[in-house]
């Protein structure tokens, strides 16, 4: 990370005053709080004493307490009159400035209960508050700058209620908060939601909202009895092209803190006793917390962040990385003397806390290792380039050939046979290195999904095995370990259908090329020659194809060996430990017929014994089975990953050439396909008829690869047969790097 620093800076403090309400008309209430301007206040002013003529009346009351008459500077005072526009305005604007320039930046509303914290933060739904102007001016700027910016947002939506973090945007149980050394504080499980504009985030918060924690008290009739706390995330790239590009990364946090309560004012019982108490506490803390900032001496103090979930959260917030904004609201009225008291004094504390900020700023070029990889993207970017002035400048030639031959058929060819196989060279070899990254990717993609599927799998191993404090360990650990995968999943699928687009944009080339060979036909020597030379082309690519595959079957065969590896340990302490048991329970006589039943098909499992079946019950179990294997398929593809009972035959197929019919060389490809089709038809009926899966795909992949290479060796070859007779392999006129391929096949 880097960025610019903006060393000093103070959290910023406005103070918003609420109109009287008409509970306080009724009992007329005295006025506690004096807007003297913009920027300064007065809490419990001296009244002004009453006059007589010119004499003053001095009738002093010796009950009545003093006037405090205490002044208070902050950065914005709002008075009464204020609007939701005038906060935003005054508030909010330079946050957004600063969020889009990389500074993570948080604002919260602190205040007691019924001061117009949530008024502030979410409004209603005729006058918007805070969080949806911010939003729908968020999204303004991003559509302002899109032609020279790329943004990716993302936001979450919690609330810490009874000192539990609970997601508002998905039913879930209370969630961790941990300690990350990158990410700093991290709320485990927490959802995140991509917006596709403002009003999705705007009807998540509504959602939101409606799940938010509220209860009625004496002092509030829709009191928030939780903080609720709004993230956003902006992630931003610059568009133009760069060597060393940067990502800009930014989080702004919205607050609405729950109100400090009396338990004597609300007359609170049983729960909503229990909440006042924990809103209290994480108040208390926060309170704490400021105080310790604010303490010139705090550098060598230690800072309670711990003490409550709340202020764990906003660790970021206060003291750190961050551009902060406190909005303290407060009551005018005498009702709420020591309230509003109490937040003056920490809003005015809150102004002495520091934060050093910094734009998060991600530079690409920050490891040396990047290097290799920005370097090998434009070697392929320029490659491709020059392939497409080469073909351009050659298709020009083209042209003018066909032309001079039709007129003047007694002309030779205008272009030479070596320039169009320099053409042909061209394109092929980047063919070859986009087809290597495509399958390269696959592999990583399918070993992805494998990982998916024996991670689920161990899950339910887990959920069946062991006790229940484990399991829920085990739960966190497996759903941190899927969402890391899907993510690289999603990752891996956008790099694979870039690389689609440049092959399909070479094919494109490919095919024009093949369409102006078409035109030279008149001339029987060029038109052999190019044939068997783009011929040749395609045999290598689709040769460098298959020990791509074969590389990359080798590499799936680890990760299915490890995982066979640790299932056979499983069966080997398993088997006995179930064999001790059952004869434990047969001898104590408490064995049931379904004991019996499952310990007769287990036993059938261990000999590898055949169940005898009829032609119409195998017919009837083979498109039972059929049917079973494509809903589970299309359950998982729904769900987005491979699932635990899906077939692993479309996991572990990898694609392959498949040439159009106007080519030159259509018909031995299509001949390819047809066997690569019959072999994968004629592995899955072997394993319907003996009523087993191949407990690995040794079987399914090696009968399609050595159907498809016997193809294409004969093709290259010219005299090569291969044939089976019983277990052994018979070569004719082949060369010794065929009969090394043949074995490690066989073997």
């Amino acid at each position: 990370f880097s960025g610019t620093y903006m060393q000093g800076r103070h959290v910023k403090v406005v103070v918003r005053v609420r109109p009287t309400s008409d509970r306080e008309k009724r009992e007329n209430c005295r006025n506690v709080v004096q807007v003297v301007d913009g920027q300064m206040l007065i809490f419990d002013p001296k009244e002004e004493e009453p006059c007589f003529g010119s004499q003053r009346v001095r009738n002093r009351n010796l009950n009545k307490r003093a006037n405090k008459d205490l002044k208070f500077v902050f950065d914005h005072v709002f008075g009464e009159n204020a609007t939701q526009v005038d906060i935003f305005e005054n508030t909010m604007k330079v946050v957004l400035d600063s969020v889009m320039n990389g500074f993570n930046c948080t604002v919260f509303a602190y205040g007691a209960t019924g001061a117009g914290k949530t008024h502030t933060m979410l409004g209603s739904q005729d006058d918007p508050g805070v969080m949806y102007r911010t939003m729908t001016e968020l999204f303004n700027r991003m559509d302002d700058a899109k032609d020279e910016k790329e943004f990716t947002v993302a936001f979450s939506y919690l609330e810490v209620y009874n000192e539990q973090i609970r997601d508002l945007l998905a039913n879930a149980g209370p969630l961790a908060v941990r300690e990350d050394g990158s990410k700093g504080v991290v709320v485990q499980g927490l959802t995140l939601h991509k917006p596709k504009s403002a009003e999705h985030i705007l009807e998540a918060l509504d959602s939101g909202n409606r799940n938010r924690t509220q209860h009625p008290t004496d002092m509030n009739a829709t009191s928030s009895r939780s903080h609720a706390v709004f993230q956003i995330y902006l992630r931003q790239q610059d568009k133009t092209a760069s060597l060393n590009p940067n990502v800009c990364i930014a989080k702004m946090s919205l607050i609405d803190l729950a109100g400090s309560e009396r338990a004597s004012a609300t007359n609170a019982k049983g729960a909503r006793l229990r909440e006042g108490a924990n809103i209290n506490r994480s108040l208390l803390a926060l309170g704490n917390v400021i105080n310790t900032l604010a303490d010139p001496k705090s550098k060598k103090t230690h800072i309670p962040y711990r003490d409550s979930k709340l202020t764990r959260i906003l660790k970021d917030s206060l003291g750190g990385n961050c551009r902060t904004v406190m909005i303290a609201n407060i009551s005018p009225s005498s009702l709420s003397y020591d309230d509003t008291h109490n937040t003056l004094k920490y809003a005015n504390r809150a102004k002495e806390i520091k934060s050093s900020l910094k734009s998060n700023v991600v530079s690409l070029d920050s490891h040396i290792g990047q290097y290799a990889v920005i370097c090998e993207k434009q070697r392929q970017e320029v490659l491709l380039n020059n392939t497409k002035i080469t073909f351009f400048s050659y298709l020009e030639l083209f042209t003018f050939s066909v032309l001079l031959v039709g007129k003047h058929p007694s002309l030779p060819p205008f272009l030479p046979p070596s320039r169009v196989s320099e053409a042909l060279q061209r394109i092929f070899s980047s063919r070859a290195q986009i087809r290597q990254e495509q399958l390269d990717l696959e592999r990583q993609l399918k070993e992805n999904e494998l990982r998916q599927r024996y991670s689920e799998e161990d899950n339910l191993q887990v959920q069946h095995f062991c006790a229940k404090e484990k399991t829920e360990k085990a739960t966190c650990k497996f759903e941190r370990k899927i969402a890391s995968l899907r993510t690289q999943q999603q990752h891996i699928c956008k790099r694979l259908k870039e690389a689609e687009a440049r092959f399909l944009e070479n094919d494109g080339l490919l095919h024009r090329v093949e369409n102006e060979m078409k035109l030279l036909k008149s001339n029987d020597q060029t038109s052999e020659v190019l044939e068997k030379d783009l011929r040749c082309h395609r045999l290598e690519l689709e040769v460098s194809d298959l020990k791509q595959h074969i590389k990359q079957m080798v590499e799936l065969t680890a990760v299915q060996d490890q995982e066979n590896k640790r299932m056979q340990k499983m069966m080997n302490i398993l088997l006995p430990a179930y064999s001790r048991h059952y004869s434990s329970l047969c001898e104590s006589g408490l064995a049931t017929a379904v004991d019996e039943k499952e310990n007769q098909e287990l036993e059938h499992l261990v000999l590898r014994e055949r169940g005898v079946v009829w032609a119409d019950q195998e017919d009837a179990g083979q498109q039972q089975k059929s049917d079973v294997n494509k809903a589970n398929t299309q359950a998982a593809n729904e769900a987005g990953r491979v699932g635990v009972h899906s077939d692993l035959a479309p996991v572990l197929s990898f694609s392959y050439l498949l040439y159009h019919q106007s080519s030159p060389c259509s018909k031995s490809s299509c001949s390819c396909h047809l066997l690569l089709s019959a072999a994968v038809s004629s592995c899955e009926d072997i394993s319907y008829k003996y009523h087993f899966n191949f407990p690995d795909f040794f079987s399914l992949t090696l009968c399609t690869l050595l159907q498809y290479y016997n193809v294409i060796s004969h093709d290259l070859t010219g005299n090569m047969s291969v044939h089976q007779r019983g277990k052994k392999w018979k070569y004719r006129k082949t060369r010794p790097h065929d009969h090394k391929m043949l074995d490690s096949l066989q073997q």
